[in-house]
């Protein structure tokens, strides 16, 4: 028994010596090892967002900066001769890119589809739709098979080009509705959404979950419209631009509240709509406005199991925001397996809302192997029981 004490006193003695020579190696370049391990984890919680609290969404978000600043520690470190350190920072940085992927498209591969059955998916926040033609707006441009609107409000122009719908909306201001909408010309066979209430702000957030006769077979599209933060930028670019510093600093202390506030919304509603889409036994679309970057926790868990239709069928950067920052990515098209991507483009020349709209189109995978006259005729029945 004495022994093993001994034994005991000599690893505790030891493990006590290597926790202070790695605190006075950390001593040596305390910058440079904290920007490595701060890369670590950005890109760790990127890669797989294991804590869901506000404080992992700064952390997540700041990736794109991490990666420089980690790059330039592990030079600097290269030159300081502590080549195991910067080895492992470096390895750190390549893995980064894996995530950093995200925020470009690539364009898909080449698949001779030509007589398979194309579906095609519009994903908007339309915000306010101009009251004429004469202000940029022609309904057509936004017709597809099936198109998801956030911050919806009614119009029969819309409307009018699809044979289903389902609407969550709710009260606004006096005489006006908004929410969210789903239209299909395919048959909506079952559906279930809501709006989550908010206070002291408009209740303009939810989802939208529907199952859809999508000819022989049954798919679940959800349009979801994540936690609206509210954070415009361009009011504490002005102040700067001014030389009024108090109203930046102001600024800026509002932004990180917004920010620090949606993380936390957003996560919560996401893990609600997560239970209609992990497991389901059928093909999933799930599209809409999440108001964050892909490098957010939503777009994170969405990626261990679903597929972005813009990472892989893409073009460029692709940003959907169309108002200060402008360069962002917050509207999304995420697919089950099931499918394959043929095309994802953001359609930058409908202009008339502070978001532009996201077009998509997907083939169903079993329908490569099979006969384009099985797939009319499975249509053509699609149609006759709509109608009936």
């Amino acid at each position: 028994m004495e022994a093993l004490f001994q034994h005991i006193d000599q690893l505790s003695r030891g493990v006590k010596a290597e926790g202070k020579q790695l605190i006075r190696r950390y001593r040596e370049f305390p910058l440079a090892y904290t920007v490595i391990v701060y890369l670590f984890f950005s890109m760790a919680f990127s890669y797989y967002p294991m804590v869901d609290h506000w404080l992992t969404g700064f952390i997540m978000m700041s990736l794109p900066l991490a990666i420089p600043c980690g790059l330039a520690a592990c030079i600097y470190l290269f030159f300081k001769q502590k080549q195991m350190i910067a080895t492992a920072g470096l390895i750190w940085v390549l893995f980064s890119f894996l995530v950093m992927k995200r925020l470009v498209g690539s364009n898909g591969s080449e698949l001779a589809m030509s007589q398979a059955q194309t579906l095609n998916v519009l994903s908007f926040n339309s915000e306010t739709f101009p009251t004429s033609a004469q202000n940029g707006f022609n309904a057509s441009s936004l017709k597809a098979d099936i198109a998801c609107f956030q911050e919806y409000s009614p119009n029969a122009q819309i409307e009018n080009q699809y044979d289903d719908h389902v609407k969550k909306l709710s009260c606004f201001d006096q005489g006006r509705e908004i929410g969210l909408a789903l239209f299909s010309k395919y048959p909506i066979v079952n559906q279930y959404g809501r709006i989550w209430s908010r206070t002291l702000a408009p209740d303009i957030n939810g989802f939208i979950c529907a199952d859809i006769a999508y000819g022989a077979d049954t798919i679940r599209v959800v349009n979801v419209h994540l936690w609206s933060m509210g954070v415009r930028t361009n009011e504490a670019i002005s102040a700067l631009k001014a030389g009024n510093f108090s109203q930046f600093a102001s600024g800026l202390v509002d932004t990180f509240t917004k920010l620090k506030e949606g993380f936390a919304n957003r996560n919560e509603q996401f893990k609600e709509v997560e239970t209609y889409v992990a497991g389901s036994r059928y093909p999933v679309i799930i599209c809409g406005d999440f108001n964050e970057t892909p490098m957010g926790y939503s777009y994170g868990k969405l990626s261990q199991n679903f597929r972005n239709a813009f990472e892989e069928a893409g073009q460029g950067l692709g940003f959907t925001l169309n108002r200060h920052p402008y360069c962002a990515r917050i509207d999304q098209q995420f697919v089950s397996s099931d499918w394959h991507i043929k095309a994802c483009q953001t359609l930058s020349d409908i202009s008339f809302s502070d978001h532009f709209p996201v077009l998509a189109q997907y083939v169903l995978k079993k329908s490569l192997t099979v006969p384009a006259e099985v797939l009319a005729h499975r249509k053509s029945i699609s149609h006759l029981v709509a109608k009936n």
